[in-house]
């Protein structure tokens, strides 16, 4: 499939390298010389230097030929006007980045299909969101859900001591109950068998349905900590004033700390059960005035990341029980490791993974589960006349990388085993590596 993308920053060359990986027909248009030599430099995609509002831009880019359009440069208007443009040529889907809450707010959206754009994505609203997920289950790394809810993705770190310790995975009592699908070990991507031993330091992936998960928790933890109620923020930034309204919602005590005046004012106007504090996060006296080493979270979303890593470290020094630092540069992800932080928060690789949910094929979403785009979950329906129907699991040749989480059958969410038979209409949870993604699709669909 061809697929235009307009703007080469973060988030567009991740989009790139996701649909590049998987066979698609990928061009980058950029204005920006220096992003798109490092688009050449690192992808082996057609890059195009120029304006998405641009048609003879677009027509060499074979937009007439394209299937899907995505806008993501840090303009609003750009994306907006070149997505208009390329539904005049015929696009089908198109995809603009807005992060202006004036024009995102749900009441403008039918205006925005009205003018050519299909789909919006707000990356500072999806990041709160992630954020949200993560801070209501304070032991997990990362958090999914799909089957409408009934199932969910943890990725849970093994501590020293854990009570399935030493045990190979099949001999966990777990048929029907939970599954692991794979595991990071000293950064490298595992799918694993049954004779494998989890390890303290991995990191593990389970499924399992949404109502059992806090007790499969259970087995890998070596303690469960408290719920998070009393959350602090700084950065009165998008990303701070969306989480700050999505937890008042929730009824968490909230207090936002940001540096400059006018951002305060703005935040305390539009949040209502808020705390919003003019200071400096650095500033350690403003930090135990506020009771900061009392927080059962600190969240850093300002732009700096070295602010934020800063203030994160002190908030843990003076008690903070978990720490969320947001990083925006990749290449200082990798130390993260190697300090007292409990997550990073990259909003290039969730606004990435929620564009890809929004645009895959037919009756299809996928999330992207790993900051490197190692590995991705895919929803996906059985169509009547699919080679898998009537088969059991362990009789589908899935290339190796892939398996299946779990089945949602009607109402029904099943943890399978290889002896599980596919029906039509079950909806399947796939976990794969993203080469494999090409190779799996005549699996699922009806023989021609």
């Amino acid at each position: 499939m061809r697929i235009v993308i307009v703007g080469a920053g973060k988030v567009g060359f991740s989009i790139a390298q996701m649909l590049s990986k998987e066979d698609h027909d990928v061009v980058i248009i950029e204005k920006n010389e220096q992003r798109l030599q490092i688009v050449d430099d690192h992808l082996d995609i057609q890059t195009i230097c120029g304006s998405g509002a641009d048609c003879g831009i677009l027509e060499e880019a074979g937009i007439r030929e394209s299937r899907l359009f995505i806008a993501v440069t840090e303009t609003d208007e750009v994306n907006m006007v070149s997505c208009a443009l390329a539904k005049q040529y015929g696009v089908p889907k198109t995809v603009a980045r807005i992060r202006n809450p004036e024009y995102a707010q749900d009441d403008r959206r039918v205006s925005l299909s009205k003018i050519g754009v299909d789909l919006v994505i707000n990356p500072e609203r999806v990041t709160a969101m992630e954020i949200v997920k993560l801070l209501e289950h304070p032991e997990a790394s990362e958090i999914e859900y799909f089957a409408n809810g009934q199932g969910q993705m943890a990725e849970l770190k093994i501590e020293e001591g854990f009570p399935m310790g030493g045990q190979k995975l099949h001999q966990y009592d777990s048929t029907g109950q939970f599954l692991i699908v794979a595991v990071i070990r000293h950064g490298r991507l595992i799918i694993p068998s049954g004779d494998d031993v989890i390890q303290p330091g991995d990191h593990v992936f389970i499924i399992a349905r949404t109502k059992d998960m806090r007790r499969t928790e259970n087995l890998f933890l070596t303690k469960r900590l408290p719920a998070i109620e009393y959350v602090v923020i700084l950065g009165g930034d998008l990303i701070g004033y969306y989480l700050a309204r999505e937890l008042e919602r929730k009824k968490y005590v909230v207090k936002v700390i940001e540096k400059d005046r006018k951002k305060c004012k703005d935040c305390n106007s539009r949040l209502q059960q808020t705390l919003v504090i003019n200071g400096d996060g650095t500033d350690i006296d403003l930090l135990m005035e506020e009771n900061v080493g009392q927080a059962d979270a600190l969240v850093a979303v300002t732009d700096d990341d070295k602010l934020n890593l800063l203030v994160c470290l002190i908030a843990k020094e003076l008690g903070a029980k978990k720490t969320f630092v947001q990083i925006r540069r990749s290449d200082l992800i990798p130390l993260i490791d190697h300090v007292n932080v409990d997550k990073v928060i990259s909003p290039r690789m969730f606004t990435a993974g929620a564009i890809l949910r929004l645009i895959r094929r037919g009756d299809v979403s996928s999330v992207t589960l790993l900051g490197d785009s190692d590995a991705e979950m895919i929803e996906l329906t059985i169509p009547a006349k699919a080679p898998v129907v009537n088969k059991t699991l362990k009789a589908i040749p899935l290339p190796k990388g892939t398996l299946v989480g779990a089945i949602m059958r009607g109402k029904e969410v099943i943890i399978p085993s290889g002896d599980d038979v596919i029906q039509v209409d079950d909806r399947l949870t796939l976990f794969t590596v993203p080469r494999n993604i090409p190779k799996i699709g005549h699996f699922f669909e009806p023989k021609r």
